[in-house]
């Protein structure tokens, strides 16, 4: 579960941080950052489980384009990461480079884990791990070797010599797992409508594309003798619970078409093709899913295409589905339960009557001035309790007042 995003020099962001709770939503009005957001935790996520290349391809804009740009229209030649966990920190820095005789592009400057708890050195022989940058009481794995110059990403790393310790190992283990469990959410409803194809992936694509094998994924990985149908029998009934004209869904393996397909049924027609569903009704289900999974997923506007009720119905259902360690933290372990997250981002007022305000984070932009030129770049707000301060000692930015929130709720934007 990741507790604390850092994020600078990527698209709008200039040394912006945001602690982040088990259920948060982000609001704010438009080009105020927070897709940028998702695509920067997508982002990190990739990069350091399937390489720089497919982090490029996951995200929106091409590898020059992901860097903040300046005022004046040039870039930054640099961005740097970092996601907190429980325990650890993940830090990953990138520079663009154009190396002499190959072709430009974005480089591994640095990456590496730092323990959130300080401990004590491990054995007579701890200094003499193959490690560079180990410090013995404030634990940090630099996860790149002495013998290269290149750095080593954490899926790579698990198979090299580097790694020696066995505890190190697991220790990036769990940290890869974690970050593979990230997944970012822009649903498009053509995708959400595609049958799968038999032997296809079992993960849902970040556009809802797939949706059916990964029904199907989740019912096997999660069945028991007692629940044949696994977490998918949960994900029907709050299905059912948020679309009254839905009575069931039945997940489809055709053996002569080889796709695997959802069809719907409901008190007037028991036989409905995804294709013939609603859009408000795919949506759903999809976040539903990804509710039911390990680990982070982050939705963008899960509002689009929902009765204003039934979001309030879903906000309430998705705080009740995240995992909380700060009330249970003997079950969360790294290697044992794994725990829920939610990231939503909205434009809807709805948030505000049914998350409470620890659970909100207001996204906008601000003037930034560097070497005298002036960016815009973005902030995160928190929203004040009633009666409380505008700003509170220690925080960088005044928080959202009530006039603020009116707007928001009213749909107004302020002029820039």
């Amino acid at each position: 579960m990741i507790t604390r995003i850092e994020i600078d020099g990527f698209k709008s962001f200039q040394d912006f941080k945001l602690d982040v709770p088990p259920f948060l939503v982000l609001i704010g009005t438009n080009a105020s950052g927070k897709s940028n957001l998702l695509d920067a935790l997508n982002f990190v996520a990739t990069a350091a489980t399937r390489g720089l290349d497919a982090a490029v391809a996951e995200v929106r804009g091409d590898a020059r384009g992901l860097f903040r740009r300046r005022g004046d229209g040039t870039r930054v030649d640099r961005m740097s990461f970092a996601l907190e966990f429980r325990r650890w920190r993940y830090e990953l820095r990138l520079s663009w480079a154009v190396p002499e005789g190959a072709l430009e592009g974005i480089v591994v400057e640095a990456q590496r884990l730092v323990s959130l708890e300080r401990r004590l050195p491990r054995g007579r022989d701890a200094e003499s791990r193959p490690l560079q940058g180990v410090e013995i009481g404030e634990q940090v794995i630099e996860l790149l070797p002495t013998s290269s110059a290149e750095p080593v990403g954490l899926s790579g790393l698990l198979d090299s010599p580097v790694l020696r310790p066995k505890a190190d190992s697991r220790i990036v283990w769990d940290i890869r797992r974690e970050l593979s469990e990230v997944r970012s959410l822009h649903l498009e409803a053509g995708s959400l409508r595609r049958a799968s194809e038999f032997g296809g992936p079992k993960r849902m694509h970040s556009t809802g594309h797939n949706l059916p094998n990964y029904l199907r994924f989740l019912a096997r990985e999660t069945a028991s003798e007692n629940r044949p149908l696994g977490v998918v029998a949960e994900i029907k009934m709050h299905l059912v619970g948020l679309v009254r004209e839905i009575s069931d869904f039945v997940i489809v393996e055709d053996e002569r078409r080889r796709d695997v397909r959802l069809e719907f049924a409901s008190p007037y027609d028991q036989s409905l093709d995804a294709e013939f569903a609603s859009d408000g009704t795919l949506r759903m289900l999809a976040i539903l899913a990804s509710l039911h999974d390990h680990g982070t997923v982050a939705v963008e506007e899960p509002e689009n295409g929902v009765f204003p009720e039934r979001l309030r119905q879903m906000l309430g259902l998705a705080r009740g589905l995240v995992s909380d360690p700060r009330e249970s933290p003997e079950r969360y372990g790294m290697a044992e339960e794994r725990p829920r997250q939610a990231i939503f981002t909205s434009h809807s007022p709805v948030v505000l009557e049914v998350v409470p305000y620890e659970n909100i984070a207001f996204l906008d932009m601000t003037t930034a001035l560097e070497n005298g030129i002036a960016s815009r770049v973005t902030r995160v707000r928190r929203l004040r309790e009633d009666g409380g301060p505008v700003r509170i000692t220690g925080e960088r930015w005044p928080r959202i007042t009530d006039s603020e929130l009116d707007r928001f709720r009213a749909g107004v934007e302020e002029a820039v």
